[in-house]
């Protein structure tokens, strides 16, 4: 594989980094507008089954973002490898360096581990979140209810 195969590959690693985390987005936005409508009322089965699901989908989605982070491991293992030939481009010396921990931004952690270590710790969170959305938030009616008057004739 050459170093514009490896790069142009780093690049759709990255197109699917983001479609990942904003399918993750769109996922836990339709789930939580659901418990505010739906699941929040619902008996503790109904919750149950509603959470499994959701962690279903999430795990599918954090799968795919695994093995995503492992082709992304074996593309940089390869730009290593061009460059200790001596063959690497400036544009494939400046992606190593990303992926590098000696070129750190915080702490030695490289900008590819600073990337993986948000999404993870993000999902985490968002994991957290919703179960504690799911079995412990006591969900209210809107505060504003609305009614439908027909209007006085003229």
């Amino acid at each position: 594989m050459t170093e514009g195969e490896v790069i142009q590959e780093l690049v759709e690693f990255t197109n699917i980094v983001l479609v990942g985390v904003s399918l993750i987005f769109s996922v836990v936005s339709a789930y939580i507008v659901a418990l505010n409508y739906f699941i929040g009322s619902a008996n503790f089965v109904a919750r149950f089954g509603s959470f499994g699901f959701i962690t279903l989908v999430l795990g599918m989605l954090m799968a795919v973002m695994a093995g995503a982070q492992t082709t992304q491991e074996g593309l940089i293992a390869r730009l290593s490898e061009i460059d200790a030939n001596g063959g690497l481009t400036a544009a494939g010396r400046a992606v190593l360096a990303n992926a590098s921990p000696e070129h750190g931004v915080i702490l030695q952690y490289s900008i590819d581990d600073i990337v993986q270590m948000c999404i993870w710790i993000g999902f985490g969170f968002v994991y957290l979140a919703l179960a504690y959305l799911t079995f412990l938030h006591r969900w209210t009616p809107d505060a504003i209810p609305v009614t439908i008057q027909q209007r006085a004739q003229r």
